[in-house]
């Protein structure tokens, strides 16, 4: 963001040459200063020469302008885009060239700091020429090229960022588990975040037949799924939101790839939740469950892990509106959802091989 906000400041004033005005501005307002405020607390001035007045002016109007902008930008401007246009400015990025133009941006940087070494020691020192040479130094040669804005920016979110999230609460008993965790929807912590406390029954674990999507579901794993549903549907998520809070309590169980349990299991889902814990397979083959019985459709595909066993990636609906790598059957699009080490996962594109 301060790339940008140092290449508005050298259009705004050098390519269009309102530094002209402003240091004049600065002259006569640092001349006003000295004959009208002589006395305390403005006596110090008196003992700053009328020379070196001006450029110092100068250079806090041009710091005072950069933080202005930066709040604005960082603070009204990104807030108010999110909150009201759904819209996150922090997703463009301005990016380099290529490695050759990096080689250039060393050079670039080894000029301008030679040169203004040089005016300091020619005593020929502009600070209207320096104040350019360290916006210059800040932005450099870069290319305004923003990236695409996806869905999928959001599920980037960096491993030390989903562990500062409030961890899984559970309130275990006999007959019931009480599952509280919490989803973040942005970054920015403007919205706010959803509170699931969700009751899973532990002994309703006999089979039913759904009536949204006619399978069979263990009782207890339907009215769980059902409950999420509704507090998903009541802050109006959309699918990869609702996905991306299945996967965020699911990322939180403890995974069980031991060599011994490295082949399919036959853990079911309500073992699953009850357990809170399962190998790639049966959280898989749990989050398939949950996801198909808050009606949405779910292919599963079963990919080979380091281990010798079997994971479960799995292709969830509401991806077709998007551009991206995303997973395509039968000329429909897919968001690729997949649990990862570290208890991470992935909820968007299929990754890159």
């Amino acid at each position: 963001m301060i790339e940008f906000i140092a290449l508005f400041l050298v259009i705004l004033f050098y390519v269009i040459p309102l530094n002209i005005v402003l240091y004049n501005i600065c002259e006569s307002f640092s001349e006003y200063l000295l004959n009208n405020y002589p006395n305390p607390p403005f006596k110090f001035l008196l003992y700053i020469s009328s020379d070196y007045l001006p450029p110092t002016i100068y250079v806090v109007t041009f710091i005072i302008i950069f933080l202005l902008l930066y709040f604005l930008l960082s603070s009204v401007v990104r807030k108010s885009l999110f909150i009201f246009k759904d819209i996150d400015i922090s997703k463009y990025t301005i990016i380099k060239y290529s490695k050759g133009q990096k080689s250039m941006n060393i050079i670039a940087r080894i000029l301008i700091i030679a040169l203004l070494v040089l005016q300091w020691y020619v005593e020929v020192i502009n600070i209207r020429i320096i104040v350019l040479g360290v916006l210059c130094f800040v932005f450099i040669f870069k290319e305004l090229k923003p990236r695409k804005i996806r869905k999928t920016i959001e599920n980037a979110a960096s491993y030390k960022e989903r562990t500062t999230k409030k961890e899984l609460v559970v309130d275990d008993s006999e007959s019931y588990i009480d599952f509280k965790w919490t989803y973040e929807l942005d970054a920015l912590d403007i919205k706010k975040p959803i509170e699931f406390n969700i009751r899973f029954d532990k002994k309703a674990n006999y089979m039913v037949k759904d009536k949204a999507t006619m399978l069979e579901i263990e009782k207890n794993v339907r009215d769980f799924s059902a409950k999420v549903k509704n507090l998903c549907d009541y802050n109006n998520l959309d699918n990869f939101h609702k996905i991306y809070a299945v996967y965020s309590l699911l990322s939180k169980f403890k995974i069980e790839n031991s060599i011994e349990n490295s082949e399919r299991t036959n853990q079911t889902p309500s073992e699953t939740l009850a357990k809170q814990a399962g190998n790639d397979y049966s959280i898989g083959i749990c989050a398939s469950t949950i996801l198909r019985a808050m009606t949405m459709e779910v292919k599963e595909l079963e990919i080979p892990s380091k281990d010798g066993g079997t994971k479960l990636a799995l292709a969830v609906e509401g991806a077709d509106e998007l551009v991206g790598n995303y997973y395509v059957s039968d000329n429909k699009q897919y968001f690729y959802c997949q649990l990862g080490e570290n208890n991470d996962f992935i909820v968007g594109e299929v990754p890159k091989a």
